[in-house]
């Protein structure tokens, strides 16, 4: 039988003093008493609240357990944060053993100088500290409760959750304790009492604020107001991409931000990147890096760092910018462009990378990875290992690989291309719009929610979507089965990051379905086929009777030229670049008994 939530609230006042000291001791920040708030007490606190407006969350810390654990209930029109905005959260003061359930704000952003309903990124309890952030909370508190009015029951008064911020944000609140907390019918009553004072205050002052505040241009911006801002950027500075490409480039990187840009020299993959970096604000910020690869790299050091003969550690190409980003507070996005990444052997000097990637998990909202230098290497260098021994691949950092496939360079593993979307450029448009002679540019910048990923793990955080999961792994499956003839399937990694590109782009209407499941083909799967094998050639043409249909028999022609006239004859199939590249590798299977997508 489930808990009571008094029963619940309870352990949680009473234990956690202890559990805080115990997985503190034992650095063992995954104790299952996390669960109890994490999960527990914020499902049943759900279950009594509209999901269509209400999120509930609990936490009892970021990487190390806080001293003041919390449950919020964010109404998701104002805030999902607890680092700005107002919210109702209970606020738990481990040393006195009192539970208040407080309608209270974020206070980083007022740290930062913010108004409390800005996106702005979390600094630290420390920050949030200081007199001045404490003031200000206390005035705007006054100021709602000003607007809100009296409530019955609720008290405001000051109060010692352990924390000031909490303290002096506090604009309503109820204490329990042990010994006074109420049965469940009570409490829910308290929290009834609550969710009618928060959207009093959306009515009465988040609304009015929303209606009267400038805010920052690109701030409220949806993805598809924002891809239209980068294009527009992009053709005023002289270059045209077409919109669905940058679309395209937008859902790769939110999938996961690791991006292929491949195609001929001179095609404007390197431009691209830049010039996404300056549309969103990052080139002049110094959140753009662009690395030139070396043909001799060969193993990690040439991108983390070396020890030297005099036992000092040498910093890599990237990993000063890494850390610049990890450290940037305001948690605004990095783009890294390694350019002509195969001039030499990626899964040489990249595979150390690729793996800690592989790592990406929540912890709480936040997403980490394993450390990408070990302890180990840095040989007693104390000073580097203070530096970069706790360097994790932080969650705004975006890396595109422009690569040039000719003889010149190698080609890539499966290992690679797996974990990458593959954007193939093989069209330039010298087309001069007047735009260019009119407009100045004006770059929009972004911050981290833009192009950091929502989905991690298909079980966990694709439930809400799991109808279009299930049709979408239906098509995934049947291109698999396909390529099984050949011992050419994948695996789950790339199914998984096939439904995400296809649900990020659902979410945000950015591209019809087809040309978006056509834009996975190209990227996820094609790429994998290279070989001589018959095996190789009967799945290239099964995959064109799935991409675009059963193609005519005509005797005394090749299976490439047949489906070039049966494309040429449809003009409405449902995969058609895909397909057409098909065609291609096909026709290079004929003439030369080896094919690979880099045709």
């Amino acid at each position: 039988m489930r808990d009571s939530l008094k029963e619940m609230l309870y352990k949680f006042i009473d234990q956690y003093a202890y559990e805080l000291s115990a997985a503190r001791d034992k650095d063992n920040f995954k104790r299952p008493f996390g669960e109890l708030v994490r999960r527990d007490i914020a499902n049943e606190i759900q279950s009594h609240c509209d999901e269509e407006i209400y999120k509930v969350k609990g936490s009892v810390g970021a990487g190390r357990w806080t001293d003041v654990p919390w449950i919020a209930v964010f109404d998701k029109r104002i805030t999902t944060s607890a680092q700005k905005g107002v919210y109702i959260v209970y606020l738990l003061n481990k040393d006195t053993k009192e539970l208040f359930l407080t309608l209270n704000q974020g206070a980083t952003d007022i740290a930062q100088g913010g108004d409390g309903s800005g996106k702005l990124a979390f600094t630290g309890i420390a920050t949030a500290n200081n007199s001045k952030t404490t003031e200000s909370l206390r005035l705007r508190a006054s100021n709602i409760r000003s607007k809100i009015g009296q409530l019955s029951g609720l008290q405001f008064d000051p109060i010692d959750t352990g924390s000031k911020p909490y303290d002096a944000g506090c604009i309503y609140y109820i204490k329990y304790t042990l010994e006074t907390l109420p049965e469940d019918d009570e409490l829910y009553a308290d929290l009834l009492k609550f969710i009618e004072a928060y959207e009093t205050y959306y009515d009465k002052v988040y609304v009015k604020l929303g209606k009267s505040k400038n805010t920052k241009e690109g701030e409220k911006l949806s993805p598809r107001d924002q891809i239209n801002k980068i294009s527009e950027y992009i053709n005023a500075k002289g270059f045209k991409y077409d919109e669905n490409l940058l679309a395209n480039f937008y859902l790769s990187l939110k999938a996961k931000p690791f991006v292929l840009l491949a195609g001929t020299s001179g095609t404007g993959k390197t431009r691209l990147v830049r010039l996404f970096a300056e549309a969103i604000g990052a080139y002049g910020d110094g959140r753009y890096k662009q690395v030139a690869v070396k043909p001799d790299w060969s193993d990690s050091t040439d991108l983390f760092g070396h020890v030297n003969l005099d036992n000092h550690f040498i910093p890599g190409a990237i990993i000063e910018f890494i850390k610049k980003a990890a450290d940037d507070q305001r948690k605004l996005p990095y783009i890294l462009c390694l350019d002509e990444m195969n001039l030499a052997r990626v899964e040489y000097y990249f595979s150390d990378f690729l793996s800690v990637m592989e790592t990406r998990d929540w912890d709480e909202h936040e997403i980490i990875t394993d450390k990408l230098i070990p302890r180990s290497c840095y040989c007693g260098d104390k000073n580097a290992e203070d530096l970069y021994s706790n360097l994790m691949i932080p969650e705004n950092l975006y890396i595109v690989g422009t690569v040039n496939m000719d003889e010149t360079t190698f080609p890539f593993s499966k290992k690679v291309l797996d974990r990458a979307n593959t954007i193939e450029f093989s069209y330039v448009d010298f087309d001069l719009s007047d735009e260019i002679l009119v407009k100045k540019p004006e770059a929009v910048v972004v911050d981290n929610e833009f192009l950091r990923a929502n989905y991690l793990r298909l079980r966990i955080d694709c439930v809400d979507q799991w109808e279009d999961v299930i049709t979408i792994n239906d098509r995934i499956s049947n291109i698999n089965s396909v390529l099984q003839k050949g011992d050419a399937h994948f695996g789950y990694r790339v199914r998984d990051e096939i439904v995400f590109y296809m649900l990020y782009n659902k979410k945000f209407g950015l591209l019809s379905d087809r040309e978006a499941f056509d834009n996975q083909i190209m990227q996820k799967v094609l790429p994998r086929i290279q070989g001589s094998s018959e095996k190789l050639a009967n799945i290239l043409r099964e995959l064109f009777k799935l991409c675009a249909g059963p193609y005519a028999q005509k005797n005394g022609q090749t299976d490439a030229q047949k489906m070039e006239n049966y494309l040429m004859e449809n003009n409405t199939v449902d995969f058609p670049k895909s397909a057409e590249k098909i065609c291609k590798m096909l026709r290079r299977y004929e003439d030369d008994d080896f094919t690979s997508f880099w045709v």
